[in-house]
């Protein structure tokens, strides 16, 4: 009885002990070569980094060897970014497109070794700034400007900028595959602007007096150089483009010549209740959306005549004050300078004044100060405002327009609504009219929603696919937009999502698509998924990739 009593209890301590005993930890592997996009050959002394994106501290780096091999072991089941670099190819992330990469999911059943991970190598575009007497010019502005798709719309935008060392030089690198322009400003060395001068004269023989000018200083020295893009135009449109393929090493030499300043010349009325004019910035016109700007040099040549002085010919905007006694008024104005010009107070267009305040749909108050992006929908022009703590804003000197308004605020993910006095709105955008001051009230949600799911292609789950929310109304409601890019498992997940009707799409090698374009959506839409999403949702959804 005693040993069937300790036989009993031993087989209880043992399986006691078997049970309070962890099970080992699963671990897993990625493994993968890294090559050359274009060539397809392993790369050596490629930097492959793996991170854990719950985790922080975790991320493991290791150099590949002459097969472009990769090998991370032991890691647990989750989520991780794997990025890679090398001398001549930029950082990317695997499968990079735009600021989307697809992450790789680490769990029992999936695939995660023998991954193909393609660098794309640098790009680059450098050269040298000449004068007139093919002497190198320094400190000359050099503007890369690059056209092509960006956030869904066919546009052009400054990629960078660069002034040339005291050799003429110039340099631009890291450069993705594109088409490319470059423009160049500078002023020449021994310039001497001349501002005239009115005087009165009296005509001893007639008893008449007579207005003219006189101007001071040498004219001859009164020049600039004009905006000049690669290889010789002063436009955009007589540019060049610069077609960069991936390794490409471009050289683009520019030659400036210089060219008579001009003067622009502002009359008001000699009135002594009459405004005072000045002039508060200048810039010059380099593509839709891109602007640069232009030291100002304003003498008052009478009492009531201001000269502006050294401007280049070319498409200006100017951005004027009218002052009388406390009362200020903004105006702006465009002119297209070939010689010397003069524009009195009735020919300028009034701003418009924009002011409001930013609420949020909860009743909570702002956890911080936000920032409010109007975004141009004909020019792609930007500007940004920032509120004060309690949500107010205001902005002066607003050309007219049609401009899509952005509330960029941590908590607050996208406008929910908006309305204007002295302004049309329409959705997420609004209307100025010329010298019509608006009064903004925006509401603004955290966008509680998510949606997540799988992209499938064939049945399977598809990776590296472009994944688009799709808002209705979409071309008045470009803040509702969101995007994603799928996982290696097919796995997406869309935030921050308000409440509302939508249509969500997968699309394969969308990512050269102009997805903004309702024309371009509509042969989407109709294989998508229609979701009516509501507060606080949490969504899970199957979409079939298209083509």
């Amino acid at each position: 009885m005693v040993l069937q009593v300790l036989s009993s209890l031993l087989v209880f301590f043992s399986l006691f002990q078997q049970a309070a005993t962890p099970a080992p930890r699963q671990s897993f592997r990625i493994s993968g070569t890294v090559v050359d996009a274009l060539s397809g050959l392993p790369l050596a002394h490629a930097q492959v980094s793996v991170n854990a994106q719950a985790a922080s501290d975790s991320t493991q780096v290791l150099t590949t060897g002459n097969d472009g091999r990769f090998v991370f072991e032991n890691l647990a089941a989750g989520q991780y970014a794997l990025s890679a670099r090398r001398k001549g190819y930029a950082e990317q992330l695997y499968k990079q497109h735009e600021f989307f990469a697809t992450a790789i999911i680490v769990a029992p059943g999936l695939v995660t070794s023998d991954l193909r991970f393609e660098l794309r190598p640098d790009a680059s575009v450098s050269g040298q700034v000449f004068d007139e007497m093919n002497e190198p010019v320094r400190n000359a502005q050099v503007m890369l400007l690059r056209q092509g798709l960006r956030f869904g719309r066919r546009t052009t935008w400054r990629e960078g900028e660069v002034a040339t060392d005291d050799q003429g030089r110039y340099h631009f690198v890291h450069l993705a595959p594109g088409t490319y322009f470059l423009s160049v400003t500078a002023q020449p060395w021994y310039a001497q602007h001349v501002a005239s001068q009115r005087v009165e004269r009296l005509v001893p023989s007639s008893g008449h007096i007579t207005t003219g000018e006189i101007t001071s200083g040498e004219a001859a020295l009164d020049v600039v150089y004009p905006l000049t893009f690669f290889p010789n135009g002063t436009d955009i449109s007589a540019a060049a483009p610069i077609t960069l393929h991936a390794g490409d090493i471009a050289t683009a030499d520019i030659t400036v010549h210089p060219t008579p300043a001009l003067h622009l010349t502002f009359r008001s009325s000699s009135s002594n209740d009459s405004p005072q004019l000045s002039v508060q910035r200048v810039t010059q016109h380099i593509a839709d959306g891109v602007e640069q700007g232009l030291p100002v040099e304003m003498t008052q040549v009478a009492p009531d005549t201001f000269e502006v002085v050294g401007l280049p010919p070319g498409r200006l905007n100017l951005g004027l004050v009218s002052s009388k006694g406390t009362e200020t008024m903004m105006f702006s104005q465009t002119v297209q300078l070939a010689g010397d010009s003069e524009i009195s107070a009735a020919d300028l267009s009034v701003s418009a004044t924009i002011s409001g305040i930013i609420q949020m749909d909860d009743g909570s108050a702002l956890s911080q100060r936000a920032y409010l992006r109007f975004h141009s929908v004909t020019t792609g022009a930007t500007f940004e405002v920032q509120s004060e703590p309690n949500g107010e804003f205001q902005a002066q000197g607003i050309a007219p327009g049609i401009y899509g308004v952005t509330v960029l605020q941590p908590g607050a993910s996208a406008v929910k609504s908006m309305s204007a006095t002295g302004a049309n709105v329409s959705g997420r955008t609004v209307e100025i009219v010329s010298g019509q001051d608006v009064r903004l009230t925006l509401v603004v949600s955290k966008g509680s929603a998510i949606v997540t799911g799988l992209a499938l292609k064939d049945g399977k789950p598809a990776d590296g696919v472009m994944i688009v929310l799709v808002p209705q109304n979409p071309e008045h409601n470009l803040v509702l937009f969101r995007r994603d890019q799928s996982d290696s498992d097919g796995s997406f997940n869309l935030l921050g999502i308000l409440p509302g009707k939508y249509t969500i799409v997968a699309i394969e090698n969308g990512w050269d698509l102009e997805w903004l374009s309702p024309r371009v959506l509509q042969k989407y839409l109709s294989g998508g998924e229609k979701l009516q999403i509501n507060a606080n949702a949490k969504m899970e959804v199957k979409v079939n990739v298209q083509l």
